[in-house]
């Protein structure tokens, strides 16, 4: 049996029969999204993308891990893949796998609620699951702090191009004109962008994966109102931030994902 990685808050592909849909949950899972009360997270996973975990159960993925076991885990299986949701598997290793009320599911835009309360502690295993719906998947508390107005690509590209040129500002031009798939984005209106700032700053970003991080703190830092939107890009994505009056470019920043680690394998025993 294939052993997992170390890392942080472990992201296991187990379900190997529809690539666009894993795509789709591991860009979600890790990107930045606005949980409740307005508030921008991100969860800094550790991505498992290896047929040798294809369709293994939970009891065979704790049993791949070496020991000590983590807190917790999470599992793209063939439900996340199927269900029009993408309810990730939140998994408790240090809980009996044959519990069937262990583990409970999460959606890919709230897993940051997850991740961040399990890795400090903040709130039990047990206190998220039982925060989950009927159908044991966590979908948060609707938010009434969060308007949101629709921007179009063309809108963006236009502000893109109106902004001064820096190696930032055209590595966004190059990323919205090769955009094809969407065509308008949801922007969330932020009363103070020093919200904004302080969220990303509190990240535990790699600043050797981020272009125009400082700039983008700099004006972040300035606070004001203004629109943020998030754009998924190859390996990456854009967090943008206008002008919510005349729809200028105010600050942009692109976060590149983390390399995947690769597995390492268990050692066969002498025979």
């Amino acid at each position: 049996m294939p052993t997992l990685p170390e890392g942080q808050s472990l992201l296991i592909r187990t379900h190997f029969g529809d690539a666009k849909a894993w795509e789709l949950v591991a860009r979600e899972a890790q990107a930045m999204h606005t949980q409740a009360g307005g508030i921008e997270a991100q969860s800094i996973l550790t991505v498992v993308d290896n047929p040798e975990f294809v369709d293994l159960s939970v009891a065979d993925l704790v049993g791949s891990i070496d020991s000590p076991l983590p807190d917790y885990f999470f599992v793209v299986d063939r439900h996340a893949c199927d269900d029009a949701e993408h309810p990730i598997l939140v998994v408790a290793p240090k809980r009996d796998p044959s519990d069937a009320g262990a583990p409970f599911r999460v959606v890919p835009r709230l897993l940051a609620t997850i991740e961040s309360n399990l890795a400090v502690a903040n709130l039990s295993f047990e206190e998220l699951r039982d925060d989950s719906d009927s159908d044991g998947v966590y979908r948060g508390a609707p938010s009434t702090n969060v308007t949101e107005r629709e921007i179009s690509n063309e809108t963006l590209l236009d502000a893109a191009y109106a902004a001064d040129d820096s190696p930032t500002v055209m590595q966004l031009r190059v990323d919205l004109s090769l955009n094809s798939a969407t065509t308008v984005w949801t922007a969330l209106v932020r009363d103070d962008l020093v919200d904004s700032y302080n969220a990303i700053v509190s990240q535990p970003y790699r600043l050797e994966l981020i272009v125009g991080y400082e700039d983008a703190l700099e004006v972040l830092s300035q606070g004001g109102s203004g629109l943020a939107i998030h754009v998924p890009a190859p390996r990456s994505y854009w967090s943008i931030f206008l002008d919510p009056d005349d729809v200028s470019l105010r600050a942009a920043m692109k976060v590149f994902y983390p390399q995947q680690a690769n597995p390492r394998r268990r050692r066969a025993a002498n025979s």
